[in-house]
């Protein structure tokens, strides 16, 4: 097997410079939604305290300085240390450090180094969604071949066979590994570790990892009850129809509305459609329909409360907190379902879980 896994090694690193990471697109995102909200936060506190000023006698330690510190500290995550955990915390732990960087692009581009400065919010916005515009460019560009597959399988090997809790990154590699190259005798030797590793007793879970154990188990169960889906959908139904209502009468008002306003309602309509087209979505598949919700949960971050902010900031506070939940928990669903959808084509007998 370390034959195998040295002689692929070599043959990756001799024919390409650079491959794409399968999950690399998803990394950036919760990479650029950590600075969308760190930023709204941000200016939250900020007006809630009447704008303290860390320093004293003449000193002023602005928190673009605690954003240098952060996105070091989140490099250093992902460079010292193992594992998709540590590269998940590196990420998070970097966006938000961009976020505190971003937030004074003010004080940069003005002679008075001035943080007010109005268009700043304008800058701001423009490069969040320049960052998501790429991301979604280079999501519907990234194409596994052959060997991008075997090298992400790699990647991912080691946590395969060694983290108990695993049970997604098996599924994940035995999933690339069937669009690798079937005669490469590397394939089948880490087909069979990885199954093998499933059902190893050698290593005990940690206390994280038992808490993951417990809490996808009992997601599991509830998503087989007969109740659960239509929780979900009256859940995103009243929030696509609470935002409709919102935003029609600003819309047909039109006299009076500034253009933060505005915002506010294209955002809102736009993450209306996608979670109606979520809702239709779902009876032929709650993995594609729960990947619609999400995508009108982003551009409620990205577009809506980053606006809502600077009429509403107590409001955009609690609406991204609300939105920061129903990320966390439909991303997990969605991988779930994707999960339990791939079930039948993945040639192995291993649990569901994440």
């Amino acid at each position: 097997m370390a034959h195998h896994l040295a002689d692929g090694a070599r043959r990756i690193r001799s024919r390409a410079f650079m491959l794409p990471r399968a999950d690399g697109v998803a990394l950036a995102e919760a990479f650029l939604v950590s600075a969308v909200v760190t930023v709204l936060m941000i200016r939250a506190y900020l007006q809630a305290t009447g704008f303290p000023q860390v320093g004293g006698d003449g000193l002023h330690i602005a928190h673009v300085l605690w954003g240098g510190l952060l996105m070091l500290v989140g490099v250093l995550f992902l460079v010292l240390r193992l594992g998709r955990p540590a590269l998940r915390v590196g990420v998070v732990l970097a966006g938000v450090g961009f976020g505190f960087f971003i937030d004074e692009i003010g004080k940069f581009v003005t002679s008075d180094v001035n943080y007010f400065f109005e268009p700043a919010v304008a800058m701001i916005y423009v490069v969040f969604v320049a960052i998501a515009i790429v991301l979604a460019v280079v999501k519907h560009r990234v194409r596994m071949d052959a060997r991008s597959a075997l090298a992400n399988a790699m990647v991912l090997y080691d946590q395969a066979v060694n983290d108990p809790a695993a049970h997604d990154v098996r599924r994940e590699v035995l999933r690339l590994l069937e669009g690798c190259d079937q005669a490469d005798p590397l394939v089948p030797a880490m087909r069979a570790a990885v199954r093998a590793a499933d059902t190893a007793a050698d290593v005990e879970p940690s206390r994280w990892q038992q808490v993951r154990i417990r809490v996808l188990a009992a997601y599991d169960e509830m998503a087989r009850t007969a109740w659960f889906p239509w929780v979900v959908l009256a859940i995103f139904v009243a929030l696509a129809t609470s935002s409709i209502v919102l935003a029609v009468p600003i819309f047909l008002e039109r006299d009076g509305v500034s253009f933060a306003e505005w915002m506010q309602v294209v955002g809102t309509l736009v993450m209306a459609a996608l979670v109606v087209v979520g809702i239709v979505t779902w009876r032929s598949s709650r993995a594609r329909a729960y990947r619609w919700f999400e995508r009108g949960i982003l551009v409620d971050i990205l577009v809506t409360e980053v606006f809502t902010f600077y009429d509403a900031p107590g409001a955009a506070t609690i609406g991204v907190a609300v939105d920061i939940v129903l990320l966390i928990t439909v991303r997990i669903a969605a991988r779930h379902e994707a999960l339990r959808d791939g079930a039948e084509r993945v040639p192995d007998r291993l649990p569901l879980g994440l």
